[in-house]
């Protein structure tokens, strides 16, 4: 999947230096406008799927059981937020773990969603994190020690201020 995304940002990055290519033009043609409008289209429809494949549903889904999104975690997760569970490879999560898993996620931003994930879960380094969200290190070490903050505040069961 890391693959996949890191395809579609690039063919983002490709499709938005076409639309900067015809935008320069000094006149624009009326194919000019038709490829402008189409480029539009696909720019739109490739950050429709990076966002899609980034959080594991649809962008578009604003209903309340959806925005949990309890049912796109990694069971990995798991171990983050219950320390002493063992995890036997295959186990179902039970429905009270994945309450607790998007009780906890709910906390944080999608930023911090998708970095915790990929580094914690997936164990991407910062460097390659980085690469795929287009952010830089040092960011993505920020965003994680908020994520990991965050979390234990919340596993400890104090109330938390967001900086």
């Amino acid at each position: 999947m890391r693959t996949l995304i890191y395809e579609y940002k690039q063919s983002l990055r490709a499709l938005k230096e076409m639309k900067a290519a015809v935008e320069a033009k000094p006149e624009l043609l009326e194919q000019d406008l038709q490829d402008k409008t189409l480029i539009n289209s696909m720019i739109s429809e490739v950050e429709f799927a990076i966002q899609w494949m980034m959080s594991g549903r649809n962008p578009d889904a604003r209903r309340g059981a959806d925005r949990t999104g309890a049912y796109t975690l990694d069971p990995k997760l798991i171990k983050a937020f219950v320390p002493n569970k063992v995890m036997e490879e295959g186990r179902k999560i039970t429905a009270d773990e994945k309450w607790l898993l998007g009780d906890v996620l709910a906390d944080l931003t999608m930023r911090e969603k998708d970095v915790f994930t990929l580094v914690k879960a997936e164990g991407l380094t910062f460097d390659y994190t980085a690469e795929l969200l287009g952010l830089t290190k040092s960011s993505i070490q920020t965003y994680l020690e908020r994520a990991e903050r965050k979390i234990k505040d919340r596993k400890n069961g104090s109330l938390f201020l967001v900086s």
